[in-house]
């Protein structure tokens, strides 16, 4: 093959099976050797904190956000990288493209400065459920990991056009506590009438599920946001001047806290004059009423800060102010995380909608916050694959096939 001519599928077909056999395993060593590289940049990046650049909360959450990558895939990253600074000769084995990733992260779960060598060298030999159940039972069960198994307890759900699908993770006690409920449960569940066997099992524990969930439904009573009354100047909730504000119980706060305690939650506003006198004091009211922020969580499905992605304790932010004359609709709000949502307020950002429902986010010097992996810059394809850059990586084919 002449040039920088890229194979297609059809003149890849005609490669011998080494050929394709060793292009494979070349690209796949380069790709660790290039994770291994990035992994580094990680680490480094990670111990500045540089991150907070970009107001993220974690190294992890920069990576989602930079990167579009799951939090499960970043989190891991961010694991393997700060561990890999303690462990040379692993650290090296992966520079030669010798571990898959799949080797590799359990490999770092249990590997320390003593025993870096002999796996570094026992490691590429072995296959990555070999390597996964090796590094399981080299892990003694301690309080610690208890610990962080039940921080690490969750439960998610989703839905598609037919089915409600569930995945989540409990610690060992809890999950043996609800597995013995349900199989108890779904054990007694009777014959279906009209094929007088029973339904499969797992059907079954669904329907047992379902139960537990019916029966205590009518015990639990959706709970009333709590009433904030803020004391305020003539004007300062409305943004039309400076000032303080000053809740019921005599804390003072920043009239554009304010402004961020107004946009979402049950409030009363009590306007006063400079003797202290009440001018005017507001009703009692919603802002958003409960229909809206159904719809609202079922738009946005989290908070819509790049990298975020909460779903809990989350406020309706209005992207004009509703005392500056913004709706209270769903073109004029978005769902933000308490955190993100002081960001905006507090910190100085402003975030915008297009008409396509894009939310982008601005620093107090007005720089876009950017979302996504960026491109190949052109210095770095010319040193990667030459002064005539191809259009895609299947150029190192030639240089490996």
């Amino acid at each position: 093959m002449a040039g920088d001519e890229h194979p297609s599928f059809e003149e890849i077909a005609t490669f011998t099976s080494d050929q394709q056999c060793d292009t494979i395993c070349q690209l796949h060593a380069a790709n660790i050797a290039g994770l291994r590289q990035m992994l580094r940049f990680v680490a480094v990046f990670d111990e500045q904190e540089k991150w907070r650049e970009d107001f993220c909360r974690s190294m992890v959450d920069w990576l989602v956000a930079r990167l579009s990558i799951s939090y499960r895939t970043a989190a891991e990253w961010v694991r393997v990288a700060r561990a890999l600074r303690g462990l040379p000769a692993i650290d090296e084995v992966v520079s030669e493209g010798r571990l898959s990733w799949d080797q590799l992260a359990p490999l770092t779960e249990v590997a320390t400065e003593t025993t870096d060598q002999v796996l570094s060298r026992a490691a590429p030999g072995w296959s990555a459920a070999e390597t996964k159940d090796l590094a399981r039972r080299a892990k003694a069960p301690k309080v610690a990991d208890a610990n962080e198994a039940h921080r690490a307890r969750r439960l998610t759900w989703w839905q598609d056009a037919h089915l409600l699908h569930l995945r989540g993770a409990l610690t060992i006690e809890a999950g043996a506590q609800v597995t013995s409920v349900l199989t108890a449960l779904a054990s007694d569940a009777p014959k279906d009438p009209e094929t007088d066997a029973y339904e499969p099992f797992e059907a079954r524990a669904a329907d047992a599920l379902v139960e537990l969930a019916a029966t205590k439904a009518g015990e639990i009573a959706e709970p009333d946001r709590p009433l904030v009354v803020v004391h305020t100047e003539p004007g300062a909730l409305s943004g039309d001047e400076e000032g303080e504000a000053e809740l019921a119980e005599g804390r003072r706060i920043a009239a554009e806290t304010a402004r961020r305690l107004a946009c979402d939650c049950r409030w009363q506003l009590v306007v006063e004059n400079d003797e202290g006198e009440v001018v005017r004091l507001g009703r009692t009211t919603r802002q958003i009423p409960g229909w809206l922020l159904r719809q609202l969580r079922r738009r946005d499905r989290g908070c819509r800060f790049q990298g975020c992605g909460a779903t809990r304790w989350l406020h309706a932010h209005h992207l004009t102010h509703w005392a500056d004359g913004g709706a209270t609709d769903h073109d004029n709000l978005v769902m933000l995380c308490g955190r993100h949502h002081r960001v905006v307020h507090e910190g100085g950002w402003q975030v915008a909608s297009t008409r396509e429902g894009t939310v982008t986010f601005h620093k107090p010097d007005g720089q876009v916050l950017t979302c996504g992996p960026p491109a190949l810059r052109p210095d770095v394809r010319r040193r990667l694959f030459g002064p005539d850059p191809p259009e895609d990586i299947t150029h190192l084919t030639h240089r490996i096939a």
